[in-house]
C-alpha cells in the first residue's frame, strides 16, 4: 500500500520563525530548577537576601513595630554603610555585585543551573536532536544563554526591581520615589549587564565541558580560583591597581562602573581585558564544540 491510500489529511505548511524554535529552549532552561523540590528548594535559599533587604526597607518605611527611628538615625551615614539604606543606590546594587554579600547565593545558583545547561545535554547526547529541529548550534548557544540569564536575572535584577518598587508602595508620600527615581535605571542596568557577563561566561564553560559536574567544577574554580588569585597579587603588588585576576571583581567593576558608584581598588581597564580575553578564549573553544559534526561523531 502506498502512503496515497491511507487517508491522511492534508495540513498546510506553517514556517516557524528562529525565535518559534527557540523559545521553548529558553523557556525549559528558565525553568531547569521548577521541575523538583531540590530545585524549588535551591531557588528559595536564593532569594533569601532578597527578604532580609526586605525587612531592612520595611524598617525604614516603618511599618515594622522593631524598626523605632530607623530613617532618622540613618540620615548621616558613612559610604561603607550605605549599602544597608534604601534611598542610596549601593542599596540595590552593593548587595548583588559585593564579594561578602551576592557571591555564595550567585555561585549556589549558576553552579546547580547555569553550568550544567550545554553540559548535561552533550552528556545525554541530546545535541543531534537538537540539530534535527531546525536549531542551530548558534541559536542553541542563544537560547541557552537567554534562558540562563532569565534565571539568575530574577534574583539579581528582579529583586532589586521588587524592592523599589515596595518601596514605592508602602512609603508615606512622593520622596522616596524622588530620591530614588534619578539613579534605578542606572542601578537596573548595572544589574543587568553584572549578570549578563557572569551567566555568558558560565554557559561557555558549559559548553566545552564534557560533563555537567565537571562544568560546575570549573566554574566553581573559574570564580573561586580567580579571586584567590588575586588575593595573591595583591600581597605581592600592594597599591598596584592595574591587575585584575579576579572574574567577580571584574564584572562588578563594570556594574559599579555602570551605576557610578566608587569602585574598590578595581581597574576598569583591566576588568575589561581579563573579560575580553576569557570571552574570547571561551568562545572559540565553544565553537569547536557546538559543531554539528561534533554531536553526530
Amino acid at each position: 500500500m502506498t502512503v496515497y491510500g491511507l487517508d491522511y489529511r492534508p495540513k498546510p505548511y506553517a514556517p516557524t520563525s528562529a525565535w518559534q524554535r527557540l523559545s521553548p529552549l529558553v523557556r525549559m532552561e528558565r525553568n531547569a530548577l521548577f521541575r523538583s523540590k531540590w530545585g524549588i528548594g535551591l531557588f528559595v535559599f536564593c532569594v533569601l537576601p532578597v527578604f532580609v533587604r526586605l525587612v531592612i526597607m520595611l524598617g525604614y518605611m516603618g511599618l515594622l513595630p522593631f524598626a523605632g527611628r530607623m530613617r532618622e538615625a540613618t540620615e548621616e551615614v558613612p559610604p561603607a554603610l550605605r549599602m544597608w539604606i534604601p534611598t542610596y543606590i549601593e542599596f540595590y546594587v552593593e548587595q548583588v555585585v559585593s564579594m561578602e554579600q551576592g557571591f555564595f547565593v550567585f555561585l549556589v545558583l549558576t553552579s546547580m543551573a547555569t553550568a550544567r545547561a550545554i553540559a548535561k545535554d552533550r552528556a545525554t547526547n541530546a545535541l543531534e536532536l537538537y540539530w534535527t529541529r531546525g536549531i542551530s548550534p548558534r541559536g542553541y548557544f542563544l537560547g541557552k544563554w537567554i534562558g540562563s540569564l532569565q534565571l539568575a536575572g530574577l534574583v539579581t535584577v528582579g529583586g532589586a526591581l521588587l524592592l523599589w518598587l515596595t518601596g514605592v508602595l508602602f512609603a508615606e508620600d512622593w520622596g522616596y520615589l524622588q530620591d530614588t527615581i534619578g539613579f534605578m535605571p542606572r542601578a537596573m542596568l548595572a544589574l543587568l549587564a553584572f549578570t549578563s557577563i557572569l551567566t555568558l561566561l558560565c554557559v561557555l564553560v558549559s559548553a566545552v565541558s564534557a560533563s555537567a559536574n565537571l562544568a560546575t567544577i570549573v566554574w566553581c574554580l573559574v570564580l573561586g580560583g580567580s579571586f584567590a588569585v588575586e588575593q595573591v597579587l595583591r600581597e605581592l603588588t600592594p597599591g598596584n591597581k592595574s591587575h585584575s585576576a579576579s572574574v567577580w571583581d571584574a564584572a562588578a567593576t563594570v556594574a559599579r562602573a555602570i551605576a557610578d558608584v566608587p569602585d574598590r581598588g578595581a581597574s576598569l581597564q583591566g576588568s575589561l581585558t581579563l573579560l575580553g580575553a576569557l570571552f574570547l578564549s571561551l568562545g572559540f573553544l565553544a565553537m569547536r564544540r557546538l559543531r554539528v559534526t561534533e554531536a553526530i561523531q
